[in-house]
């Protein structure tokens, strides 16, 4: 999510230096070292990287989104880890926004002004830390509190765990709320979510470069660009979601396209059963943004890839990353000398309720991206 890296270079440098150098180098984003690169005719940006293989073939990752801030003429990792300080206060180890988690409840105040949190009634246990995760364990009798951080703010849910013994707690937002869905139970539906609210800091480009969101027939009026899930397929067979994403092809644009995949961290299925998604191409021109909603969404051009990798929903098919061969397709979009490309995510069959899926987007730790090989 581009739109907020670029014009928030300084601020993002000012706070990954004010956490420390030796912290934030310690935690590299997940997949983003090439394999078999080599330091000589490397280079690395915000939102790329590109690396030069033993076999003079060179390799160039494009990310749906920031994953990394400068410091001199050197290129950071934004790291979501959540660790706790002297002063007792949770916070990321380097994050775009200044998030705070306290017994009162998980705050933000955003690089660019505003600010949201969720004020809990009483004080909070400590949480249990784990990566980007901070659960408050029985908030309620039977129920957990859990915050994620994000790159653009926080996600908070509210949990069965447990027999309940009373009503479950309702998450409500103050200040900026960028991305309160409408109807909080279908977007996180199998892992026993009662209430959910998402804090996100506004996206201010009308198409930013690059993007990634979802479009769901049950958030008509909510931008839900700051949402740690890609989401696509239905849960119900009726309900249904489709997911779109852009990339910055200017690094790509240098070679002779080899290769090129489609990198995605699935989080989870409505089951183990193999059920196919398609990543669809859009008609040339179109572009997404923030206003994106299920029913203003530009129409798919045709399928480009089709895959029926299903991960997520137990130990037998555990949460991984899922690849696609988008290499046509790639070959197609630079010998055009097109700047950006953008998909979209869909189910094959949008009324199957196993065809539910949820990706990581690029507001979590496994930011989706285009592995090109150029030669």
């Amino acid at each position: 999510m581009e739109r907020r890296a670029v014009s928030r270079i300084a601020t993002l440098l000012s706070l990954a230096l004010s956490l420390g150098t030796a912290a934030v180098l310690a935690a590299a984003p997940a997949a983003a070292a090439p394999v078999g690169s080599t330091e000589a005719g490397s280079s690395t940006n915000a939102t790329s990287e590109s690396a030069v293989r033993p076999d003079g073939a060179r390799t160039v990752t494009l990310y749906s989104g920031p994953v990394r801030v400068q410091r001199g003429a050197e290129w950071l990792p934004v790291d979501l880890t959540l660790r706790a300080g002297p002063d007792g206060v949770v916070r990321p180890v380097a994050s775009p926004h200044d998030l705070t988690l306290t017994p009162t409840g998980p705050s933000v105040r955003y690089a660019d002004g505003g600010s949201a949190a969720v004020v809990w009634p009483e004080p909070l246990p400590a949480p249990r830390l784990d990566g980007p995760k901070a659960v408050y364990r029985q908030v309620r009798p039977g129920y957990d509190l859990e915050v994620e951080a994000t790159r653009a703010g926080f996600a908070a849910s509210v949990r069965k765990d447990g027999t309940p013994t009373g009503p479950a707690p309702e998450l409500r937002l103050t200040g900026n709320a960028e991305a309160l869905p409408e109807a909080p139970g279908p977007l996180t539906e199998a892992e026993s979510a009662v209430s959910r609210v998402v804090a996100a800091a506004p996206v201010t480009a009308e198409a930013p470069v690059p993007f990634d969101t979802t479009t769901q027939t049950t958030v008509r009026n909510t931008d839900t660009s700051g949402d740690p899930d890609l989401r696509l397929g239905s849960y119900d067979g009726t309900e249904a979601a489709r997911s779109y994403l852009t990339f910055d092809l200017t690094g790509a644009r240098s070679g002779t396209v080899r290769t090129a995949t489609l990198d995605l961290y699935q989080t989870w299925s409505a089951s183990c059963r193999p059920r196919a998604w398609e990543v669809w191409t859009l008609p040339a021109g179109t572009t997404v943004g923030p206003e994106l909603r299920w029913a203003n969404q530009p129409q798919g051009e045709r399928p480009r890839a089709t895959s029926t990798d299903t991960r997520g929903n137990a130990a037998r098919c555990a949460p991984g990353w899922s690849s696609v061969d988008v290499t046509e397709l790639v070959r197609e979009w630079t010998a055009a000398g097109a700047t950006a490309g953008t998909v979209m995510l869909k189910a094959a069959d949008e009324s199957d309720p196993l065809s539910w899926k949820r990706f990581a987007s690029a507001e979590t730790a496994t930011v989706p991206h285009l592995t090109v090989t150029l030669g």
